[in-house]
């Protein structure tokens, strides 16, 4: 909805979903509004078409009766609708709290909501510390959809990614930006001994470097310049839809991010049976305990994951894959989990009236 529309013209609705610009997060979130039932309002701030005032406006106007917000993401769109009346429910994304306590910001703004759904358990610690009220907190994962993230499910077929049939296959998914660190990966890649017995049966590991970023370039030269192009593929972005069999092939998936809140493809790698490595971030750790539900390592220490990359592209560990799956079904159900969410936001007009 934009600014200047009347909520009274448009179709009942029981609570109001608030973003800046639109992204494959926020269809996820307003799915998940549909499949607990909830019929929401959807506001979407795009700055070149409405200030914020105009958001705060238009936000209001919606919520008007006492409807709750689902506000996000928190560090762009929450303070802007503090103080409005409205019951807000504020939605953090990823390390958006985490990155603002690293920089000593103020939070204190968070005690104006209503209601806080994080998706880790390091940003909970975060709003406690920042005199949130805990009983006010939601905590959901971003989670996995188990009925299609199955656990040994099938495999892409070699040809499609020009490898040869039985080589290991070293999986990076994140966006060619700094924080992740996609440039660790590839040079801990280069630094694992090449085979002095390749054949057709034993080939050397490849590194499959899916996404793309302001870094994609400059990462494909240095595959070149470390001399590695030849066993490196950049295969771009990879939909939601052709994950399963990708993670299904790979001797592992790699994460060497900075910072994360809960990565929802480390935790689709997990589901599927994938062995997992992870840069030890408070969001990862979360999830990847080391040497039980996957491996993790220093974040930036790129001797260590070669370590761990040696290692794991030698022999498949069937008993911490099965660990792992377990953690995925017992923690991060996303259908399951949402329910969280039906609670949030009963409480957040609870309180909003109260």
């Amino acid at each position: 909805m934009t600014a200047g529309v009347d909520p009274a013209d448009l179709p009942p609705r029981d609570c109001v979903y608030a973003t800046r610009g639109w992204s494959i997060h926020d269809e996820r979130w307003v799915a998940a509004l549909l499949e607990i039932g909830r019929s929401p309002y959807v506001v979407s701030w795009r700055p070149e078409q409405m200030d914020a005032l105009e958001f705060r406006e238009a936000v209001t106007a919606a919520a008007a009766g006492g409807l709750p917000v689902l506000a996000g993401p928190l560090d762009t769109v929450g303070p802007v609708l503090v103080g409005t009346g409205v019951p807000v429910v504020g939605l953090s994304w990823g390390y958006d709290l985490t990155e603002a306590d690293a920089r000593g910001q103020d939070l204190t703004w968070l005690t104006s909501l209503k209601g806080l759904v994080v998706d880790s358990a390091w940003n909970h610690r975060v709003a406690v510390a920042a005199g949130f009220e805990e009983e006010a907190i939601t905590y959901l994962p971003w989670g996995v959809d188990l009925d299609t993230f199955v656990f040994h499910g099938p495999w892409i077929d070699a040809f499609q990614l020009g490898v040869p049939p039985h080589a290991p296959l070293v999986v990076s998914l994140r966006a060619h930006e700094p924080l992740y660190r996609v440039e660790d990966i590839i040079r801990a890649f280069a630094a694992i001994p090449r085979r002095l017995d390749v054949h057709e049966d034993f080939p050397d590991p490849y590194l499959i470097v899916g996404h793309e970023g302001s870094l994609t370039d400059s990462l494909k030269g240095l595959c070149r310049d470390l001399g590695i192009m030849d066993r490196v593929r950049f295969i771009g972005r990879v939909e939601e839809t052709d994950l399963v069999p990708l993670l299904g092939r790979a001797a592992c998936y790699v994460t060497a991010s900075e910072v994360d809140g809960t990565s929802v493809t480390l935790l689709q790698a997990m589901a599927c049976g994938t062995p997992v490595v992870a840069s030890q971030t408070p969001g990862n750790l979360d999830w990847v305990r080391s040497g039980e539900t996957g491996h993790t390592f220093p974040t930036g220490d790129v001797g260590t994951l070669t370590e761990v990359l040696v290692s794991v592209t030698a022999r498949y560990p069937i008993a911490m894959v099965e660990r792992a799956r377990h953690e995925v079904q017992e923690r991060a159900d996303w259908h399951a989990n949402l329910e969280r969410l039906t609670h949030a936001l009963a409480a957040a007009e609870a309180r909003g009236t109260s």
